[in-house]
C-alpha cells in the first residue's frame, strides 16, 4: 500500500541569497539614526537636539563596547549568518569571533564542556531554542536576555508578531527571544488536478476522492511529528489516525520523489514536501501549478532564538549586538541574507513562501510549553504508521 524511498536530508535551513544595501543598513543602525516607530528626537528651545534617555544609553553602550573591542558569537552554519555578523563588525568597529556549527549535537556539547572547564569565550548565541533550553539551560549556560533589551523600537509590542512577550520561547519568558517566524506550510497541491478551495482544513484530506492521491514524507522520521502535534491538538487522535491509516497514503523519505510526483500530478497532494525539493522543477518552469496551502492547524514554525551567554567576556558588546540584532534594519538584513522571515511586523519576508497570515496561530515548535507534546506525538506516530 505504501512505499519507502531513500534516506531524506533535513530541509536546508539556509537558502543563501545576495546581500544588498549593506552600507544603508549600517548607516540606519548607527546611533545617529532614529529607530522605526519612535519619531525624531525632541529639540530644545535653543534649537539643539535633546537626546532621549535610551539614546544616551545607546551612545554610552557603543563607546563601552568599542573599548572591549570584541564579540564572541555562536550561530548555525551558512553564508547568511556570516553576512550579518560582518555588518555588525563594519557598523560598530568591533571584531566578531564567530563560531558556526551545523547542529545542536555539535555546538551544544562544545558550549557545555567549555563552561564546565571555566572557559568563557562566547557572549551571544543565535540558535534553535529546543536543545538550548532542554539541555543547556539546566547547566546554567544562559542568563536572562530580557533585562538587556531597552531600545523602544525593540521592546514595543507593536513591532512583534503576537506582541513582545510572545517572542520568548522559554517558560519564564526571559531567556530565549525568538526573532524568526518562517512558517512551513506542510501541504502542497497541484492546482491542475485539485482546486485550492477543495482543501481548507485538515479534515478535508479525509474526503473519499483524495484516497490514494496523497504522497507524504515518512512521518516516523524528520520533523513530521511537528505538524501532527498541531493536528492532534486541534482535531484529536482519532481523526489523525484515520487520515494516516485509511487514505492509502504513499510514504517515502525521498524528497525529490515527493516533489516530482506533485509537479507531474501523479500525486496531486503532497504532505511534508520541502520548498528546496521543488527548486529544480521551478528552475525548469515545471512547478507553476504547485500551490502551498496556508492551513493553520498543519503549518508550523521551527523557531530560532537569540541567547545571552553566562559570564560573557564582552558584556557591553553582547548587549549592543542583541539590541542591534532585533532592530528593523538588522532584521530585514537577516531576512534577506539567510533568507527567512522575521517575526517583526515592519519587515518584508526574505523568503515569501514562509510568510504566515497575520492573526493565525501556527504551532511554534521552539516554544518550551510544547516540547512534551511534540515528543508524545513522535512516539505516537511510531505506533500508528507501519510502512
Amino acid at each position: 500500500m505504501s512505499n519507502l524511498g531513500a534516506s531524506v536530508n533535513r530541509r536546508a535551513f539556509l537558502r543563501i541569497s545576495g546581500l544588498t544595501g549593506a552600507a544603508a543598513v549600517a548607516a540606519a543602525c548607527s546611533p545617529a539614526a532614529a529607530p522605526a516607530g519612535t519619531g525624531p528626537a525632541p529639540t530644545t528651545g535653543t534649537g539643539g537636539a535633546s537626546k532621549a534617555a535610551w539614546e544616551k544609553e545607546w551612545d554610552e553602550l557603543i563607546a563601552a563596547a568599542k573599548k572591549e573591542g570584541k564579540l564572541g558569537i555562536q550561530t548555525l552554519t551558512g553564508v547568511g549568518y556570516r553576512k550579518y555578523v560582518e555588518t555588525f563588525e563594519q557598523t560598530f568597529g568591533i571584531i566578531a569571533e564567530h563560531r558556526a556549527d551545523a547542529s545542536a549535537s555539535i555546538w551544544g556539547p562544545k558550549i557545555q564542556k567549555e563552561q564546565e572547564a571555566g572557559i568563557f569565550t562566547l557572549d551571544v548565541a543565535v540558535v534553535p531554542p529546543n536543545s538550548a533550553l532542554s539541555v543547556l539551560r539546566p547547566t546554567g549556560a544562559w542568563v536572562p536576555i530580557k533585562p538587556l533589551l531597552f531600545r523602544p523600537d525593540v521592546i514595543d509590542d507593536k513591532f512583534w508578531r503576537d506582541g513582545f512577550a510572545a517572542r520568548f520561547m522559554d517558560k519564564d519568558r526571559n531567556l530565549a527571544f525568538n526573532w524568526e517566524f518562517d512558517v512551513r506550510h506542510s501541504i502542497g497541491i497541484n492546482t491542475s488536478v485539485i482546486k485550492e478551495d477543495e482543501i481548507k482544513e485538515f479534515p478535508d484530506l479525509l474526503k473519499p476522492q483524495f484516497k490514494g492521491k496523497i504522497i507524504s514524507d515518512d512521518v516516523r522520521t524528520g520533523g513530521m511529528y511537528l505538524p501532527f502535534t498541531a493536528v492532534r491538538k486541534k482535531w484529536g487522535d482519532d481523526m489523525a489516525r484515520k487520515y494516516l491509516t485509511e487514505q492509502d497514503i504513499t510514504f517515502t523519505r525521498d524528497q525529490r520523489q515527493i516533489a516530482e510526483n506533485l509537479v507531474r500530478g501523479r500525486f496531486p497532494i503532497a504532505f511534508g514536501v520541502r520548498p528546496t525539493a521543488l527548486t529544480e522543477f521551478q528552475q525548469q518552469g515545471l512547478a507553476k501549478d504547485v500551490k502551498w496551502l496556508d492551513i493553520e492547524s498543519v503549518g508550523f514554525v521551527p523557531n530560532t532564538s537569540i541567547f545571552a551567554v553566562k559570564n560573557a567576556p564582552h558584556p557591553n558588546a553582547a548587549k549592543l549586538f542583541i539590541n542591534w540584532f532585533l532592530t528593523k534594519e538588522a532584521q530585514q538584513l537577516i531576512a534577506n541574507a539567510t533568507p527567512t522571515v522575521s517575526a517583526r511586523t515592519d519587515t518584508e519576508a526574505g523568503y515569501p513562501e514562509g510568510k504566515g497570515t497575520p492573526g493565525k496561530k501556527y504551532f511554534e515548535s521552539g516554544n518550551e510549553d510544547t516540547y512534551q507534546a511534540s515528543e508524545d506525538t513522535r512516539q505516537w506516530l511510531l505506533t500508528v504508521v507501519k510502512v
